[in-house]
């Protein structure tokens, strides 16, 4: 099994964080908890999470521009990213991997398909890194 993961979950609607907290910490993981994008993009420079859970759809910073800054940074490009969307188009889906998602999720989702696809991206890079020298 994984060991504990810190995951970040930006998101504006609280129940949905409620939800995925429950999710990761019946899993052994730890939940940091953003309710806008400006703020999920200042906790992920700063607590370095193992993954990162990001909704589209938040008023003020969207959750593309979030996408594109975390992809943009150095500190930060290289943590897995789940997003959620309210969009089931295949095209919204292309633009979210076009600008860095590592996986897309439709709402509404099942949270614990949430955290089992956030262990499968830890336990790829895990394994992955493990074979780089």
């Amino acid at each position: 099994s994984l060991a504990m993961a810190r995951v970040l979950v930006i998101d504006d609607e609280s129940l949905v964080g409620v939800i995925l907290r429950y999710a990761f910490g019946a899993r052994g993981h730890e939940t940091v908890m953003a309710g806008g994008g400006l703020l999920g993009i200042d906790l992920a420079r700063a607590e370095h999470p193992d993954a990162i859970v990001l909704d589209l759809m938040m008023p003020a910073v969207n959750g593309h521009d979030v996408l594109e800054t975390l992809r943009d940074d150095p500190g930060t490009q290289g943590v897995p990213i789940l997003v959620l969307t309210a969009a089931t188009l295949s095209r919204e889906r292309e633009r979210c991997f076009s600008e860095g998602a590592d996986v897309v999720m439709t709402k509404p989702f099942d949270p614990g398909d949430v955290a089992a696809a956030v262990e499968d991206l830890l336990s790829q890079r895990t394994s992955a890194g493990a074979t780089v020298p």
